[in-house]
């Protein structure tokens, strides 16, 4: 089954590598490129123009975009690629850049949003405005956000930050639809442990030799049926990934003890593990459907080179 990814694409040295970057990575699969410029309406004269000056400059802007977006196909076709796995298309006069990328990533049915991370500050920029990137993060209510990272794709190694919400399942289906039929997907399902809840903290007055027993039995019944609960996303995440077809022997798990908190350990995590994909949840447990998570806004600030996956 052959899945597309939406690129919106300029003309700059760091997004041609991106495409690169990805184009390698799926050169052997079945996935396909939908490849997006837009000119935002801020381009149009300052002065009210006429008729004729507004079809002149239309007429270039349409042409500059169009040999953004010939430039993205031929490289693509000189690593191999067929015609016919890339589609094109172009947008004048956009009011609302990150808006018009979404509208028509959903319209092309694509199974992602891709852009590309510029180095060395982590910063999201390059493909399109950093402000648009901004605002597609905080839109992007259902499709899953890619941010291409330095590091190269192949073989991808994944660390995928799973945790009991709902955002397990969104994150472990997305990866094996799209990554989950390439060669040598190595993934680990990662979890860090949230910090005990408040009701199983010291409650104003110093425990008695009782009391701290019966507390550590409390909490760790706790820690029981927590790990009990996150057994069962993780035998569930595994029986997704190998169905995709990645062999049981690259898939690995493992769960942490929170110790600087969970967006910094999960960045540690990818960091130490030399992993060039991470794949994180829009939100963590219990918050609004509608707000981009601390822990998300936190990894995507702060993270560092690899790629990164933001499934909505």
């Amino acid at each position: 089954m052959s899945t597309r990814l939406f690129l919106g694409v300029e003309d700059s040295p760091s997004s041609l590598q991106a495409l690169e970057n990805l184009g390698h990575l799926f050169m052997k699969g079945q996935t396909n490129f939908h490849l997006f410029q837009t000119v935002p309406e801020s381009y149009l004269p300052a002065r009210p123009p006429s008729s004729v000056e507004t079809m002149e400059w239309e007429s270039v802007q349409k042409r500059k975009a169009q040999q953004v977006l010939d430039k993205a196909v031929s490289s693509l076709l000189q690593m191999g690629y067929k015609r016919s796995r890339l589609s094109t298309e172009s947008r004048l006069q956009s009011a609302n850049t990150a808006q018009d990328i979404l509208d028509a990533g959903r319209k092309a049915e694509t199974a992602a949003v891709v852009l590309v991370r510029e180095q060395p500050r982590s910063r999201v920029k390059r493909f399109v405005p950093e402000t648009t990137v901004a605002n597609i993060y905080q839109y992007a209510d259902l499709e899953p956000v890619w941010a291409i990272g330095a590091l190269p794709l192949k073989p991808p190694h994944i660390l995928a930050a799973v945790d009991e919400s709902e955002y397990a399942d969104r994150i472990v289906t997305h990866v094996a639809e799209t990554l989950g039929p390439l060669p040598d997907v190595q993934i680990t399902l990662y979890n860090v442990m949230p910090a005990k809840p408040p009701a199983y903290w010291d409650d104003g007055h110093i425990l008695d030799k009782s009391e701290r027993a019966e507390r550590g039995t409390v909490v760790k019944q706790w820690r029981w049926e927590y790990e009990e609960v996150m057994g069962s996303v993780f035998a569930k995440a595994r029986g997704v990934l190998t169905k995709a077809g990645i062999a049981e022997e690259r898939i690995t798990t493992r769960m942490e003890t929170r110790r600087s908190g969970v967006a910094r350990d999960i960045l540690a995590e990818a960091s130490r593990g030399g992993y060039n994909i991470l794949a994180f949840g829009r939100r963590g447990s219990g918050k609004s459907q509608f707000e981009l998570g601390s822990r998300a806004s936190r990894i995507l600030r702060s993270a560092r080179d690899c790629t990164l996956i933001l499934v909505n």
